[in-house]
């Protein structure tokens, strides 16, 4: 189509009062609102400016929606994670509890090995060590209270012995080391204790 034609067509629609549709929708609402009375057009402000109104409350109050949903799903992964570990802790544990008859009877063997440097002796010593460094570094923690003042927090007192060797209350003679686990008693140590004259 030729300019001279393109401007003959708008011209004719500008008179006819007929919408320009290369104009689009925008230039069609300009249109429509130059047409109107100012009342009308404090009408149309008044109708905007509520539904404006009404649009931002409903995106604030999907704002605090989406805000309150936002902290639920954080604290319920907080709280899956901690309850995790817990089950966790709680497996570890029981497994740690399970092996100390096991540690109980490696030192039983390394008392009937002391004094010896055959293998075996030095393959039961190997052993402990291994495990003990092992337990040590996932938590484990010995409690040995020979010569320490008696702590019925983690000490049983198994026997009572009277002598004036030693102060009263006083450990003698551990007969089971005790152990806590990742700062929780896990079993107490079984001891004789001293009592004075």
């Amino acid at each position: 189509m030729s300019e001279e034609k393109k401007e003959t067509k708008e011209k004719k629609s500008k008179e006819s009062g007929e919408p320009d549709a290369a104009a689009g929708p925008l230039e069609e609402r300009r249109r429509q609102l130059h047409g109107l009375t100012k009342k009308e057009l404090e009408e149309t402000v008044l109708e905007l400016e509520g539904r404006l109104e009404e649009a931002q409350k409903k995106a604030r109050e999907y704002l605090d929606d989406a805000q309150r949903q936002k902290a639920e799903l954080e604290n319920y992964r907080k709280r899956m994670v901690r309850e995790q570990t817990r089950i966790i802790e709680q497996a570890n544990r029981s497994i740690v509890a399970s092996l100390l008859p096991v540690i109980d009877n490696l030192e039983l063997a390394l008392g009937s090995c002391e004094g010896r440097d055959d293998p075996l002796a030095r393959g039961v010593r190997m052993v402990h060590e291994q495990l003990m460094a092992f337990l040590k570094q996932e938590g484990l923690e010995e409690i040995n209270p020979q010569g320490h003042r008696f702590d019925p927090e983690v000490c049983e007192a198994v026997m009572a012995v009277v002598t004036g060797d030693h102060e009263d209350e006083t450990v003698v003679e551990v007969h089971q080391k005790g152990y806590k686990y990742k700062g929780n008693l896990l079993r107490p140590a079984r001891a004789t204790v001293s009592k004075c004259e």
